[in-house]
């Protein structure tokens, strides 16, 4: 008779330690919310885009494995890189997977402050990392700098650092960041930065280090600004002998080819014009409005660097907002506040008019 494992004699430590990341998702489409909860851009994608996902779906190609062409030259000049230089993924979830595994084994250390983006303790939780978690802190939930450079360490392998961080808004200072990785190669360790946010905040990425850094890796997606979260398209960038090993890890037909058609649109000005377009709507039509309403109103609400802020106001505000066919996401670190998306003018004005009721009825 055969023997029955238990899945405790299975599974590796780390992973039965684990809770998988539930992110709350089924039920939020087909139903006329204003979806100002996972940070999508609440427009659709530029035609172009659509474009050329259909041109290749109507190819009739499904059947066949994928062929990238020049994927690699149009987002690496998007980007600003050479073509040997960025390895595309599936979505920043994949870039931050592949950079991790490959510097981190079961027992090794990994800084990344808190709060941040699930997936990056996810990543490395994976891999059996021990995780030191400098918090932001202050007022202003400030980058932890100073916590951060004395933890780094020899038994380090990894410096994570999400700029601007995810769900804060807080934005790193460059010149901090440099001094991060100079300190990271002193003692052989990583520094991944993670630039997901990064249209909205350009002046911040740390993309023109890449030439002096080799222990340097940058995330982009293009999920917020190019609008194709569905198509889970991202990629990494760093020197090109780092992204021959990434080759490794990375599978050869990882990204699909609707995320590839969707990523090459990016060849086209009025592709690029258009996330311009919306960032600007969203950075300086939209985001002054929001904050000039909280101000006026006396809700709390933390700087931030990208196009989202994090407010003090909790589950009921969450739980009101939806009622009003808007929804918004309540987070337990910190404490009792609330993530929500900025979008268009249009979006704005159907946020604030319900965030106004809300205020009436707490009255």
């Amino acid at each position: 008779m055969q023997k029955i494992l238990s899945h405790s004699k299975l599974f590796r430590k780390p992973i039965l330690d684990m809770y998988p990341y539930t992110a709350p998702l089924e039920g939020r489409t087909g139903k006329n919310y204003l979806l100002l909860d996972f940070n999508e851009r609440t427009i659709p994608p530029h035609p172009l885009v659509l474009e050329e996902i259909s041109k290749y779906i109507n190819e009739g190609s499904l059947q066949l494995y994928p062929e990238y062409g020049d994927l690699n030259e149009v987002i690496a000049d998007y980007v600003g890189v050479g073509p040997q230089e960025v390895i595309p993924t599936v979505g920043g979830d994949q870039a931050i997977d592949i950079v991790t595994r490959a510097f981190v084994k079961d027992g090794d250390t990994v800084i990344i402050p808190r709060p941040t983006f699930a997936m990056l303790e996810q990543a490395a939780h994976i891999q059996g990392a021990n995780i030191v978690a400098p918090h932001y802190r202050g007022p202003n939930l400030e980058f932890p700098f100073d916590e951060v450079m004395q933890n780094i360490k020899p038994e380090v392998k990894l410096v994570v650092i999400c700029n601007p961080n995810n769900p804060t808004g807080t934005p790193a200072p460059k010149e901090q960041i440099k001094l991060i990785i100079e300190r990271a190669s002193e003692v052989n360790s990583g520094v991944l930065v993670d630039e997901a946010y990064h249209e909205f905040a350009p002046e911040l990425t740390v993309i023109d280090m890449l030439a002096n850094y080799s222990n340097l890796f940058v995330i982009r997606s293009f999920a917020k600004t190019l609008g194709v979260p569905s198509l889970r398209a991202g990629l990494v960038a760093s020197q090109k002998q780092n992204i021959e090993e990434l080759k490794k890890i990375r599978g050869p037909y990882d990204v699909n080819m609707p995320a590839s058609a969707a990523m090459k649109a990016l060849r086209h000005q009025a592709v690029r014009d258009d996330i311009k377009k919306y960032v600007d709507e969203v950075m300086k039509v939209s985001k002054p409005r929001v904050e000039k309403f909280y101000r006026e109103n006396g809700i709390k609400f933390f700087p931030s660097a990208a196009g989202f802020h994090l407010i003090e106001e909790g589950q009921d505000f969450a739980n009101f907002m939806e009622t009003q066919g808007i929804l918004v996401r309540p987070r337990h670190d910190p404490p009792n506040t609330t993530r929500v998306s900025i979008g268009t003018s249009e979006a704005t004005i159907r946020y604030l008019a319900a965030f106004e009721r809300y205020l009436a009825q707490a009255a």
